[in-house]
């Protein structure tokens, strides 16, 4: 890994965990999808009880996966397992409406993590910054970057389901570099996962940076080629040298 006072090409960012939070205004979505059900006469408890089981049904899946959010857990994923732990049944047309609206729930209520500006302004010191996000469904994650107030911030923006290669595979950092046009042994990523953000980076020759999660302490299994940092400010730290 390249030292925080070396300089890297290009600077690259993940989004969710990262950048936008995964907390603030999901609540709010996920129940969002219990209203609509109950417009539709299909559930008959209050919206909130189904962001409830919403988290109940996600929790689960993270406490399995050592509170890692696996690469296959997708709204859909979700939306499916919490019906069926409500006892809702829907139709296929209802299903797609129910994901839609949490869509559009999701993004006009996405809002960046504190420190971002800072650690956004460390990393163009460096050169181009750049966005890798896993995501099946690119619109929502532009809406969600507009909405958080980050669009224009980055030179380039490669999510995952209009790439075609989702992380932790190589394959999308090495594209978002040539796309940068540097060499992605001169690069750093920084994410809040683990596996997708620092494996998938390190294994396409980038240096990597963990990202506590908000409030989630620092995981036990980090790979030491990577380095950590408990918030956005601690990564504009880092990318400074401090």
């Amino acid at each position: 890994m390249s030292g925080p006072n070396g300089r890297f090409a290009a600077v690259f960012f993940d989004l969710d965990g990262t950048l936008v939070s995964e907390r603030t205004g999901v609540r709010e979505a996920r129940a969002a999808i219990g209203t609509r059900l109950n417009e539709l006469g299909l559930y008959h408890k209050p919206a909130s009880a189904f962001a409830d089981t919403v988290e109940m049904v996600i929790g689960g899946i993270l406490e399995d996966n050592d509170w890692q959010w696996p690469l296959w857990l997708h709204s859909e994923e979700w939306v499916r397992r919490t019906l069926a732990v409500a006892e809702v049944t829907v139709s296929e047309d209802e299903f797609r409406e129910l994901n839609q609206v949490y869509r559009d729930e999701r993004s006009d209520r996405a809002e960046a993590i504190q420190g971002w500006p800072e650690a956004l302004a460390a990393a163009r010191t460096h050169g181009p910054i750049g966005l890798i996000t896993n995501y099946n469904d690119g619109p929502m994650q532009r809406e969600k970057i507009r909405g958080a107030g980050l669009e224009g911030e980055f030179d380039g923006v490669y999510i995952s389901g209009e790439v075609g290669i989702w992380k932790p595979e190589p394959g999308i950092f090495e594209h978002a570099a040539r796309d940068l046009g540097v060499d992605p042994r001169d690069c750093v990523h920084i994410g809040n996962n683990i596996q997708s953000d620092v494996e998938g980076a390190l294994a396409a020759g980038m240096s990597a940076v963990l990202v506590e999660e908000e409030d989630r302490p620092r995981p036990a299994g980090l790979n030491g080629d990577a380095a950590w940092c408990e918030d956005l400010l601690g990564v504009a730290a880092w990318l400074r040298g401090g």
